[in-house]
């Protein structure tokens, strides 16, 4: 999860951007938000708990809902009261760029890193360790300090997992973050990088923000046969543009290269974005309405 720009003094989810939305209302947004039921497939989500944190296969389900609904008590994300983060869909054998990743990261002598950004309990970098990804090369950041600890619990690797977990935000003011742990630790750093219902939180000018950093994060030693990418889902719009959930902007093909161009001009850099449409949004949750659509992307550089 991340910050959803400045809409709090302090730049979080909280209490006072909930109440912009109406979540003071608590029945009406959980009555949308929230299920008592997993209404997904969560197979590898399980399997992950099984075979890599060990817990018995009548525990799990009880596991999994004691987490969700820590997180819950949070921050009030649709992807948490939805369980959408149990889905894991970049795994699966249509998403060739998850596939792409882990052959890097894998492959002899690989000295690739991959960054998660936004990864609420960082389930997609533990996946990738039971994959067979050396721990010591994946990174991931999320805006609270909380959602890293409940990750700890939920996976119980807190003393095997070697991944380096970053707490910040990517919104803050340049001089601020010029000296924050995010700047030092990923800068120069980075080969692949994920972000999954992320994108969706943020206005064109905040997304603009986030991308150019994300770009900075990149190693500039990476080539043409293994250049940088970042790739996802998210929601997208067959109307692309601003939209009334804080100020949102969603994405088409167009809008999304567009906003990559206008990266690349500000980081001398040039950047290709793939874009396709998966499926329309579910009724629940959806919080931006009929013309939401949810998008798979990646974004590759290419030589300037």
């Amino acid at each position: 999860m991340a910050s959803t720009a400045s809409t709090t003094k302090d730049g979080k989810w909280g209490t006072e951007t909930e109440k912009q939305l109406g979540v003071e209302n608590l029945e009406s947004w959980r009555n949308e938000m929230y299920v008592d039921k997993i209404p997904w497939g969560y197979g590898r989500f399980r399997e992950l708990l099984e075979a890599y944190s060990k817990i018995p296969p009548n525990e799990v389900e009880a596991e999994i809902f004691k987490i969700r609904d820590e997180a819950w008590g949070l921050a009030k994300y649709p992807c948490i009261g939805y369980f959408t983060y149990l889905q894991l869909p970049e795994f699966g054998d249509d998403v060739p760029e998850m596939q792409k990743a882990i052959e890097r990261l894998r492959a002899p002598d690989s000295q690739d890193t991959f960054l998660e950004v936004g990864g609420f309990i960082f389930q997609t970098i533990r996946r990738l360790v039971f994959e067979g990804v050396d721990s010591t090369r994946l990174y991931g950041t999320d805006l609270h300090a909380e959602f890293v600890e409940l990750g700890y619990k939920q996976f119980r690797d807190r003393e095997t997992l070697k991944a380096t977990l970053v707490i910040g935000d990517l919104l803050l003011l340049d001089e601020e973050y010029a000296a924050s742990e995010l700047s030092r630790t990923f800068e120069g750093k980075i080969s692949i990088a994920h972000a999954s219902n992320f994108f969706h939180l943020f206005s064109w000018e905040s997304q603009l923000v986030i991308c150019e950093r994300i770009v900075h994060f990149f190693r500039d030693d990476l080539s043409a046969n293994h250049p940088a990418v970042l790739f996802g889902s998210h929601m997208g719009s067959c109307k692309p543009g601003k939209t009334g959930f804080f100020g949102a902007f969603l994405h088409d093909k167009m809008t999304f290269q567009s906003l990559w161009d206008k990266v690349g001009e500000r980081t001398a850099t040039r950047w290709k974005v793939d874009l396709q449409v998966v499926g329309v949004a579910t009724s629940k949750p959806n919080a931006y309405g009929k013309d939401a659509r949810m998008v798979r992307y990646v974004v590759s550089q290419v030589e300037c």
